[in-house]
């Protein structure tokens, strides 16, 4: 195989190792992203749930408010009520007292069930504060290994970056643009062996004979008939 071409192949394996690291390395900022979501997510639940119990004791200490100001009224009337001398004040301040006595009881039945609830609301606060630290110990963890990942990919892409620029000095200024030209073109690979006698496996299309017989030949750079890449017989 011509010398140039064999550094061609080396400098596209190498480009193509970069370019998956760079990849890697563009993409990593969504992964934190992801994991800063979903921690987000789970302390948001957390903090609602505990404004939920926040919410349920608040409602029932203003039922406390209105049952004692409940009994300071019937206290009110009570006192009233012995003071009269008037049988008709006397009957409306026994119904105001029997009124605020209902109140009372269904203040206090609901009090109750806000007790039940606020006593429900902060199980659910305890457990979901276990879930939110087991959380915080696998985000911690995979926070780790992201920046593993980030300092390992980082390594490599200025270990080949660096790989690339040796290599590209000792390639003819020609045959390199010549390369970089088409590896841009196509976006993927810029050199493709011959596959099943006379295919590009760049394009997959069938190449002249001619051109066949010039890439066995070895004895300079061919292209593709059709999609122009670099074309070369794989070793047996």
């Amino acid at each position: 195989m011509l010398a140039t071409l064999e550094q061609l192949l080396i400098l596209q394996e190498r480009d193509v190792k970069l370019q998956r690291a760079q990849t890697a390395l563009h993409f990593l900022p969504v992964e934190e992203q992801q994991i800063a979501a979903r921690l987000a997510t789970q302390s948001a639940r957390f903090e609602q749930l505990k404004q939920d119990a926040r919410h349920i004791e608040s409602e029932r200490k203003q039922l406390e408010l209105q049952v004692a100001d409940k009994e300071t009224a019937i206290r009110k009337f009570q006192t009233h009520q012995a003071q009269t001398k008037k049988n008709d004040e006397y009957q409306a301040m026994s119904h105001e007292i029997d009124r605020a006595r209902r109140d009372i009881d269904a203040l206090e039945e609901r009090e109750l069930a806000l007790m039940d609830q606020y006593d429900a609301a902060q199980k659910a606060v305890q457990a979901e504060a276990l879930t939110v630290k087991e959380h915080e110990r696998v985000a911690a963890g995979q926070r780790a290994e992201w920046q593993r990942k980030q300092a390992v990919l980082q390594e490599q892409a200025a270990t080949l970056t660096a790989a690339v620029a040796e290599l590209q000095r000792q390639i003819p200024p020609a045959e390199l643009a010549a390369y970089r030209r088409i590896l841009q073109s196509k976006g993927d690979v810029a050199i493709v062996p011959v596959v099943n006698g006379n295919t590009c496996n760049g394009c997959h299309m069938k190449i002249t004979q001619a051109t066949v017989s010039a890439v066995k030949a070895g004895g300079k750079i061919v292209h593709c008939d059709n999609c122009g890449r670099i074309v070369y017989w794989p070793q047996p």
